[in-house]
């Protein structure tokens, strides 16, 4: 989907710029979702509402808290017995701030209920997080019926031709490492400096997917996003790209994790040990493309 320049530098500061305005008492519109029927609907007395909120609450309340796996951005929750069970998983982008990770979830956990208020499945983005929710299984990939969007600007790189080929190269090593995380974070961003005509600036990228992926099923669905952006998005300055599980995000203006406070930066960059129902260790791999 093309969007004129502007619109794509208001979406960029708003990925940008600390949110304080995401208070506890004020959710904006996600600016993607997605509502499926493919499972069916609910109605307001049904089990599968009780469940939902209550898996909702749950997500929410951890968001409120830190724990292990929260601290990195990741919640998930079930409630209820088959057919009605409901299950919920929220992510938050890599080198998000762990203070504004927590606003955006609990923010997306009211507004998925105004804006999908009768599917059994449904996804919402916000600049700073997603969650997802459906009654059947969200175990590692999970896809959405339709929820992919592509934005980009309409902005062109000087070189188109060099910055494509540097553009792939940076995004082939953040997948890789991407993909190679473990239960609590699957992320990883990067930069490369390129020099054009009269000018030197720098890409930089990000790519993130639910961490209770497979490293398979990570890399095949960042390959898929990849392979769109000769089509949509050649020469473009800035990028992003997403679907259910993963997401890939590019700009020549730098990402979040510039932003991060020492304590931030410190919990994002060090090894950790997993819950132990969650597997082994991780830490955000942080690339530098020279």
């Amino acid at each position: 989907m093309e969007i004129p320049t502007t619109l794509f530098l208001l979406i960029s500061l708003v990925l940008l710029l600390p949110q304080l305005i995401l208070s506890t008492v004020y959710e904006p519109d996600f600016f993607f979702s997605k509502c499926s029927d493919k499972f069916g609907n609910y109605s307001n007395n049904s089990p599968f509402k009780k469940n939902l909120h209550n898996a909702l609450a749950s997500i929410s309340s951890r968001s409120s808290t830190r724990t292990q796996v929260s601290d990195y951005g990741f919640y998930k929750a079930s409630s209820g017995e088959e057919p009605d069970r409901a299950n919920v998983k929220a992510l938050c982008r890599g080198g998000v701030s762990l203070e504004l990770c927590r606003i955006c979830v609990r923010n997306s956990v009211r507004r998925i209920l105004q804006t999908c208020p009768s599917q059994k499945e449904g996804a919402g983005w916000y600049g700073d997080c997603q969650i997802v929710y459906s009654n059947n299984s969200i175990d590692g990939e999970i896809s959405v019926a339709g929820a992919t969007q592509t934005l980009f600007s309409t902005n062109r790189a000087p070189d188109a031709r060099g910055f494509n080929e540097a553009l792939r190269e940076l995004l082939d090593g953040l997948r890789e490492k991407a993909a190679s995380g473990s239960c609590i974070r699957k992320s990883a961003s990067g930069d490369v400096k390129l020099q054009a005509p009269n000018t030197t600036y720098t890409i930089y990228g990000l790519a993130d997917c639910f961490p209770d992926m497979s490293s398979l099923d990570c890399d095949v669905c960042l390959s898929r996003l990849q392979s769109k952006i000769p089509n949509c998005c050649s020469g473009s300055t800035g990028a992003r790209l997403i679907a259910t599980s993963c997401q890939i995000n590019y700009e020549i203006h730098p990402l979040y994790y510039s932003f991060l406070s020492a304590s931030d930066r410190a919990i994002f960059t060090s090894n950790t040990i997993c819950h132990p129902d969650l597997g082994s260790f991780h830490h955000l791999l942080l690339l530098n493309f020279q």
